[in-house]
């Protein structure tokens, strides 16, 4: 039986190139995780094989590559202005950049083909906003990351149990990811209609209101210094150009992690994040996506907190 791992198909190697799902993948053994050990072709084939599961996540939104081309143990940097050294099947989007009269080309995500193009580059992550193409300013969800300070993930689990209880008595449908390091999205499907402004002053709301609930455990102080191994609310995603990783994108560190889907009572302190990664997530993929009626959810803001936000 071919190893999951393999799944998509190439071709010999020919001139350093080997073909995933149709696209070529340059310099296809350079080792991109030297430590165990994965290669630039590994990465390429497991993006192929998750691509479907991505697809919600990435159709019709603005990404930004966090690229290392030699590897996580070389130079990598975040990339959003993509230039000349794009195919010209992949499409772009114009957006002007704040207050200046620059342009910044971003890369419109959807397309498997335009996923394995990035990878080809040196994209080992993507990350997304949470807004779509041709409505920027109109947020389809509400997100929370939830930082630990003590760098435990347990802790985190357990800021997301005040979290998701909180969102339950505003009856807000939410799912839960691991970042792919020690700490927790919380994603809740919105209905288009408030702003970003509106939608992330929500987001503080919840996280003050999280805060003021379970101070031992939960903090929105911005310094780092003075949040005392709590776990910090991050509330500031909520925002055009504010960025989180996609579903199922692999994380630029050793172990090769995955921001994976959980299922609410997944989320324990006993879990460990590390043990969803681009070896084992192939397996997982045999299950029921956890997000699966993620956009089923569609919800208005909280009217409670909205209303506190209009007047």
């Amino acid at each position: 039986m071919k190893d999951k791992r393999t799944v998509a198909e190439g071709t010999s190697p020919a001139g350093g190139v080997i073909s995933v799902a149709g696209i070529p993948i340059v310099h296809p053994t350079k080792l991109w995780f030297p430590e165990e050990p994965i290669t630039k072709l590994e990465v390429a084939q497991y993006y192929a094989l998750v691509a479907p599961r991505m697809h919600p996540w990435l159709d019709k939104r603005l990404l930004t590559a966090e690229r290392c081309p030699d590897g996580i143990t070389g130079n990598c940097f975040f990339e959003k202005n993509f230039g000349n050294d794009l195919p010209a099947s992949v499409p772009t989007c114009a957006v002007p950049a704040g207050n200046t009269d620059k342009i910044v080309h971003y890369v419109v995500g959807g397309a498997k083909e335009t996923l394995l193009m990035l990878v080809n580059l040196g994209c080992v992550a993507i990350h997304i906003m949470n807004c779509q193409a041709g409505s920027l300013d109109q947020p389809d969800w509400l997100a929370f990351d939830l930082d630990p300070s003590s760098g435990q993930f347990r802790d985190a689990a357990k800021a997301a149990g005040v979290l998701r209880k909180l969102l339950d008595e505003l009856k807000i449908r939410s799912f839960p990811k691991t970042t792919g390091g020690h700490g927790l999205h919380v994603l809740a499907p919105l209905r288009q209609g408030p702003n970003q402004e509106q939608v992330r002053l929500v987001a503080r709301r919840i996280s003050q209101e999280m805060a003021t609930q379970s101070a031992t455990i939960v903090t929105v102080e911005m310094r780092k210094a003075h949040r005392q191994n709590r776990v910090f609310s991050d509330w500031l995603r909520n925002a055009f150009g504010q960025t989180i990783a996609a579903p199922y994108s692999v994380r630029c560190r050793p172990g090769a992690p995955v921001s994976t889907p959980l299922h609410w009572d997944e989320v324990s302190p006993r879990l460990n994040p590390s043990d969803f990664n681009i070896r084992t997530i192939p397996r997982r993929l045999e299950a029921n996506d956890p997000w699966a009626d993620f956009w089923q959810h569609r919800q208005a803001l909280p009217e409670p907190v909205n209303a506190s936000v209009a007047r």
